[in-house]
């Protein structure tokens, strides 16, 4: 008479711990990590360590940007910077500044700062991609930033160029004081086709100009 086997104890299969977050994967303000880490030196993580240990929570907005600036002589990133931090310890809602609600958008584009700024300050080259009037161009710093009135008459326009190569740029539109949540969504909806469109048209243009060549 043979034994009884040995009963076997069912398997269970092993949980699979959950993936970490990669570190670039890490957004302030919208903004990768990776792409703070490369603009100053320091990712999301520091910064908001640097900042609480000099009392950031309770400051005003100018206060923080006046802190951030012992570290970051970039305007648009002691801006950045500010608002991600404020919204990363609950200091204010998501896309609110001081003067309402901002929207970002951006995009890299095949083609040289050069011709990427002409695309905006030329009248007749903008017309193909943008089709809005009515605005006024405040400031201008060639290759650099433009500072728009937008046709509302109230909210205002940045538009800064990133050069990353001599053929290929970084565009990134802050549309600021906006007066809602619903305002952001709109409009960033809106510059996000706005620059579709502009990197068809530059491309599309480079590639008739290298035909034609």
């Amino acid at each position: 008479m043979k034994s009884a086997g040995r009963s076997k104890t069912p398997k269970t299969s092993r949980p699979t711990p959950p993936t970490p977050l990669e570190p670039n994967r890490i957004a302030g303000a919208g903004i990768t990590d990776a792409a703070v880490r490369k603009g100053t030196g320091r990712g999301w993580g520091e910064w908001y360590e640097f900042l609480d240990a000099e009392g950031a929570r309770e400051m005003t907005h100018p206060q923080i940007v006046a802190v951030v600036a012992r570290r970051e002589t970039s305007d648009w990133w002691q801006q950045m910077i500010t608002v991600a931090y404020e919204q990363a310890r609950g200091l204010r809602e998501k896309h609110q500044k001081d003067d309402g609600f901002s929207a970002n958008a951006g995009k890299t584009i095949n083609a040289g700062v050069m011709r990427l700024f002409a695309a905006w300050t030329d009248d007749d080259i903008r017309a193909s991609w943008l089709d809005t009037t009515g605005w006024n161009l405040r400031k201008v710093t060639p290759y650099k930033t433009l500072r728009i009135t937008w046709i509302d008459g109230r909210s205002h326009v940045e538009v800064f160029f990133w050069p990353r190569t001599e053929s290929k740029t970084l565009v990134q539109v802050q549309h600021s004081k906006l007066g809602s949540p619903e305002d952001v969504q709109r409009l960033k909806a809106f510059w996000g086709v706005a620059l579709e469109r502009l990197r068809e048209t530059v491309e599309n243009s480079n590639q008739t100009q290298s035909l034609a060549a």
